[in-house]
Parts: C-alpha cells; sequence; structure tokens
C-alpha cells in the first residue's frame, strides 16, 4: 500500500502533458525542442531552536489574540493573495529569506497591523482600506516583516521585567532557547504578553527600527517605493496629532511622530531616494481634453476636478487642444515630484499672462483668450490660481 501511495502521489505531482492548446484541440507540432522542466524549490533549511522557540511562542500569541477577535477574523478575506504577492516580493531581500507568513485579516474599521515572532502577520480592514497603493501596503508589510527578522518580541522578552515577574528568568532563557523542554502552560503565559506588545509594536526603538529596515528591504528589492513608507509613517503621525492627547511621559513607547518622519527622510536621503509623495498615494494629477463652448471645439486643463483654463486660440503654432496638453505634460511630472502651490508663480509680458514653477511654462493666458471668453486676462488668471489653489486644499483635505 505504501508504494501504491506513494506513486499516486508522483503521479498527480508530475507535470501535465503538453497535447492540449488553449482551445481544447490538440496543439500543432513543432519542431521547437520542449522547455526543460521546471526545476523543483531548493529544500527550506531546518529551524534553528531560536526559530522552533519563536514558532511554539508565536503560535501561542496567535492563539490569543485570535480568541480575543473571535469571528472578527476574516474567513477567505478578498484581500489576502494582494497581501501575500506583497509579502514574496519582500520576504527575500530581508534578513530571513526564507521564513514562512501566515497571514489573517481581521475585520474591524481601526487602521492597524501587528506581527507576532515566528511569521503570524496581522492586516485590519480599516488599513487595508486606508492605504492608497500597494506601495503603502508594501511599506506597512516591510515594517511588520521587520519586527519579525529583527527579532523585536525575543529582545523585549530578554529584557522586560514583565515576563519574569509572570516566569523565573531560567524559565524566560529556556524558552528563548529551547521551547520544547518547557511546559505548553509557561508558552502560553509567554504568549499572552507577546500579544501585548505586539499590539504596542515592541516599543519606540523597535518601532524606529523596523522603519528604517522597510525602507531598506523595498529599496534593496526595487519593486515597491520606499517613499511609501514616510506616507504611512506621516499619514499615522497625522491620526496620532488629530486623536486625544495622551501624557505618556517615560511610558511612553512610541517614537516621537516628528521624529520618526525625520529618520525616514534621512534614511531615503541617505539611499538616494526622491521624496516624492505622489508616487505612492492617490493625489491631483493634471488631465487635458477637447471641449465645445458657444459651438466651438477649445482645449481644457484641468487638475484633480478643476478646470484651470480653457485655451481658446492658437499660440505659437499650438492649438487649443496642443497647449491644454502641453500643460498638462508639463505639470505631471511636477506634481509626482512634489510641486507645493508656493512654488507656482505668474509672470506678465505685455497682455500676456504666464503661470511658471521651477522655471517651467505651466500655461500661458493670451488677450485672444480673454476675449473668446468675455473676460480680461487678469480675471482668467485669478480663476486658473484659484481652480489651482482649490485643487491642492482638497489634495490635503484627503490625507488629513
Amino acid at each position: 500500500m505504501a508504494i501504491l501511495r506513494t506513486l499516486v502521489i508522483l503521479l498527480l505531482l508530475s507535470p501535465l502533458p503538453r497535447a492540449w492548446g488553449e482551445s481544447g484541440a490538440p496543439a500543432p507540432a513543432s519542431s521547437t525542442p520542449p522547455a526543460p522542466a521546471a526545476q523543483p524549490p531548493p529544500p527550506q533549511p531546518e529551524l534553528t531552536p531560536d526559530e522552533k522557540a519563536d514558532a511554539e511562542i508565536g503560535k501561542s500569541a496567535a492563539a490569543e489574540l485570535e480568541k480575543q477577535y473571535g469571528d472578527k477574523i476574516l474567513k477567505d478575506p478578498p484581500d489576502l493573495p494582494r497581501i501575500m504577492a506583497v509579502i514574496d516580493q519582500i520576504r527575500p531581500f530581508t534578513e530571513k529569506p526564507h521564513q514562512a507568513y501566515q497571514v489573517k485579516v481581521i475585520g474591524i474599521p481601526q487602521v492597524n497591523a501587528l506581527s507576532l515572532p515566528g511569521g503570524y502577520l496581522y492586516f485590519t480592514q480599516g488599513l487595508l482600506e486606508a492605504v492608497e497603493s500597494d506601495d503603502e501596503l508594501a511599506a506597512v508589510a516591510a515594517h511588520e516583516i521587520a519586527h519579525v527578522c529583527l527579532n523585536h518580541a525575543r529582545k523585549l522578552m530578554s529584557k522586560d521585567k514583565r515576563y519574569s515577574d509572570i516566569l523565573a528568568p531560567l524559565i524566560i532563557a529556556s524558552i528563548l532557547v529551547n521551547s520544547n523542554s518547557v511546559d505548553p502552560m509557561q508558552i502560553a503565559a509567554v504568549g499572552s504578553l507577546v500579544v501585548q506588545d505586539a499590539i504596542n509594536h515592541y516599543g519606540r526603538e523597535a518601532e524606529s527600527e523596523a522603519d528604517l529596515a522597510a525602507v531598506r528591504y523595498l529599496h534593496a528589492g526595487k519593486h515597491y517605493n520606499p517613499v511609501a513608507v514616510l506616507t504611512v509613517v506621516e499619514g499615522l503621525s497625522r491620526m496620532e496629532a488629530s486623536g486625544p492627547k495622551q501624557e505618556l511621559g517615560v511610558l511612553q513607547t512610541h517614537p516621537d511622530p516628528e521624529a520618526r518622519v525625520e529618520a525616514v527622510i534621512h534614511e531615503l536621503d541617505s539611499l538616494g531616494i526622491p521624496v516624492e509623495r505622489r508616487r505612492v498615494i492617490k493625489s491631483i494629477a493634471a488631465t487635458a481634453a477637447t471641449v465645445t463652448k458657444d459651438g466651438k471645439e477649445i482645449g481644457e486643463l484641468r487638475v484633480g476636478d478643476h478646470v484651470v483654463a480653457q485655451p481658446a486660440v492658437e499660440w505659437e503654432g499650438a492649438s487649443p487642444q496642443a497647449r491644454a496638453q502641453r500643460s498638462a505634460d508639463t505639470l505631471n511630472p511636477l506634481l509626482l515630484a512634489d510641486l507645493q502651490l508656493m512654488e507656482i508663480g505668474t509672470s506678465r509680458k505685455g497682455d500676456v499672462i504666464s503661470f511658471t514653477a521651477r522655471g517651467d511654462t505651466l500655461l500661458t493666458i493670451t488677450p485672444d483668450d480673454a476675449a473668446f471668453h468675455k473676460a480680461t486676462v487678469d480675471a482668467l488668471a485669478q480663476q486658473a490660481m484659484d481652480a489651482l489653489r482649490a485643487a491642492f486644499q482638497e489634495e490635503r483635505v484627503k490625507r488629513l
């Protein structure tokens, strides 16, 4: 029976013969030699005693956490494949490239994520709805993975008096080295404390260390933009600033939000990564279109949902539509490079007003444009500036 079962398994694992095309008909003959069979993945290295202990602690902590949330732990959440794809991109560039991760989604509106030893990761539904791109999701995942790869739970256990108050220091040391020699009830007691620490993200030093590690992971992988770590940290900082104030004093475990943001910016600078926030968030963009007004087709430039200008006549050899498109093509790279409203200025040459930023001309308003719109050049320029101001303000409000 054992031999028969082995043969069945081998047959199930063997690749199907390539005898059928995509339509279900037999595939045409080809003189091209068949591609070599895919090589099996390399065997996973055997867990070290430390990793086995972390797995046991994490398993106990995960059971405690999931008991607390009960049916809030979602079954087959639609976001799970997206999260796993992100983790698979990050994993090879961490300190533990062979670490396996078990990921679950908690169906609550709060914005949070946490990690437990042994690779247990939890993301709230509120967080998945709050991130504005896969880059931001990757930033959160990389931060939580860093807690696992940098052994933050283990480091806290070895020095925090709360653990030794529950169990003798020798038992804590035994758990950290070889969980097989420890009573499961003692591991369960430790797991309960680890959950509390995970919710608090393992303290001030660990939070800062995980931020910077996340930047390095994403930079090394070159698949996600590390600037997303900054936008996530800035978003959390705004959330903290808008919440109830707490005087935590020396008991504060989270890093100062401003210091945390500055540290991430410094890390990005040290790696030569330009801080271009709009590449990783839902941001304003310039668009050009053709519209009809008073029976004539003219150009239209929008920034976000706001009409900035409607070029109505040919200018310097460009049609009204081409003028609008040229403005959009000039504005968008500047917006991605973090252009701010205060950088946009105007200049006048005769009766023509031009909008400029960083040495580029963004748009031009001519007397003939004004005549078509039955307005003055100055009035159209004011309308354009008001529209730009509204677009930038709307973007800022959305990020609060």
